[in-house]
């Protein structure tokens, strides 16, 4: 006999079959969804294209692993570059190279078989177009203005599947980006001091237009002498152009082409003894990674340019470690 009761069992067998065929199809729906093909457009402006979310990457870019870290990704890192190792980079320790800045080994990077390389730009382009020819994806991780770097934390997020994490990691930096430049951005142009940021003594090198230390310079409230003459790029910078422009705030890094831990290597080099930034004791050194890195740290190199030239708004200036 048909019962009440057994009308209210198979009520209860048909609602749990049909909780589970939503879950599966959830589940198929998402797997289907991690499987769709990703495209972007790199920092190179190169457009990229993955099968689906990466799961195993090789790693040419220091600035990458440390995004990669706040994004809780490490373990998708499969190796990286012997300079990383070498250079006592934290985050590289422990992992095998996979060949330098000079080029990739191609050889053991298709053993591995990853998902994706991720370098900087400079490299030998026709050994990664070996990789591309293997079906290894290849994206230049690389950004001239602080707007590029906040797309490129987007884009190694989306990459990795941690689209939500990546979207808060980019909006806290601007912020702190925001936070900085509003303070400066109205200043009358005479209420910016001329600056140079030092990244080699001889010859004499720095960063023109289309640069990161460029825009760092001018959303911190200077004024870069070098994008001042037209000047783009990284390059070559004549003492006698320098002299004629005398900066009022002289920067060098720690690190990159030469180690130095005093402003000796600018106060103490005869060529820039009438220099105003030398006379009045405007010279300064930065931890250079937090300047050259294009990635959610360099919001510290910002504030340390803030400081050097404007002291009044926000306070002396301090190296960030």
């Amino acid at each position: 006999m048909f019962t009440r009761r057994n009308l209210m069992i198979m009520l209860a067998v048909l609602l749990v079959l049909s909780l589970a065929l939503s879950a599966c199809a959830q589940q198929q729906g998402t797997q289907a969804e991690a499987q769709q093909a990703l495209t972007f457009t790199d920092g190179a402006g190169d457009e990229v294209a993955l099968e689906g979310t990466a799961e195993k990457l090789i790693v040419f870019a220091p600035s990458v692993l440390e995004v990669l870290d706040a994004l809780d990704a490490m373990d998708m890192v499969a190796g990286v570059d012997s300079w990383s190792i070498d250079s006592g980079e934290p985050l590289a320790q422990g992992f095998e190279a996979y060949g330098d800045y000079s080029g990739p080994n191609i050889e053991r990077i298709a053993e591995a078989s990853p998902d994706a390389v991720i370098r900087l730009s400079g490299s030998a382009e026709e050994d990664y177009d070996q990789l591309r020819d293997l079906g290894i994806s290849v994206y230049t991780f690389e950004a001239q203005s602080f707007e590029r770097a906040y797309q490129e934390i987007k884009n190694i997020g989306q990459m990795i599947g941690k689209q939500d994490q990546a979207q808060a990691l980019k909006d806290a930096f601007e912020a702190g980006v925001q936070d900085i430049y509003q303070q400066v951005k109205d200043l009358d142009q005479d209420q910016k001091p001329l600056a140079f940021y030092q990244i080699f003594d001889d010859p004499l090198w720095s960063a023109g237009t289309n640069t990161y230390i460029d825009d760092m310079i001018e959303k911190a409230g200077g004024i870069n002498i070098v994008a001042m003459d037209g000047i783009d790029g990284y390059a070559e910078y004549s003492v006698e152009k320098l002299l004629e422009n005398n900066p009022q705030v002289m920067i060098a890094g720690d690190a990159g082409m030469y180690d130095i831990d005093s402003t000796e290597i600018i106060t103490g080099d005869a060529r820039f003894a009438s220099v105003d930034a030398v006379v009045h004791d405007r010279v300064y050194i930065v931890p250079e990674n937090f300047v050259v890195r294009p990635n959610h740290l360099s919001v510290k190199g910002l504030m340390m340019m803030a400081q050097a030239f404007h002291p009044d708004l926000f306070g002396e200036f301090e190296a960030i470690q």
